[in-house]
Parts: structure tokens; C-alpha cells; sequence
């Protein structure tokens, strides 16, 4: 899932670079690969997330 998932955001910047449109869409996946994780594997999930969006220069915005 982690794979599809950093896949999907390399498509999702070439597709839609404006952050307004790209972030609703990132959020969606990764949740969804967050809840699959489960609570057990959440927090090395979420590193990985982490990671994808760093390996392409994007930070996370604050909440």
C-alpha cells in the first residue's frame, strides 16, 4: 500500500500542483493506509508517509 501510495503522489504533483487540489486527495489515501496499518504498525506507517511527501520536497502543512 505504501507503494501505491507514493506512486499516487508523483501522479497526483505532475496532475494537480496546486496544493489546494493535491492535498484532499493525499488525504484520503493515506488514510486509508493508515487505517489499514492499524495500531500496531501506525506509527511506522506514518513515518513512511512522512517520508514519501519528503522524498518529493513537500512538507506537511500545520493542522
Amino acid at each position: 500500500m505504501l507503494d501505491r501510495l507514493a506512486t499516487e503522489v508523483q501522479a497526483g504533483l505532475h496532475e494537480n500542483p496546486d496544493p489546494d487540489a493535491f492535498w484532499p486527495t493525499f488525504a484520503t489515501q493515506s488514510n486509508l493506509v493508515l487505517e489499514a496499518a492499524g495500531p500496531e504498525h501506525f506509527d511506522w506507517v506514518s513515518s513512511e508517509v512522512s517520508a514519501i511527501l519528503m522524498k518529493h520536497g513537500i512538507s506537511v502543512p500545520e493542522a
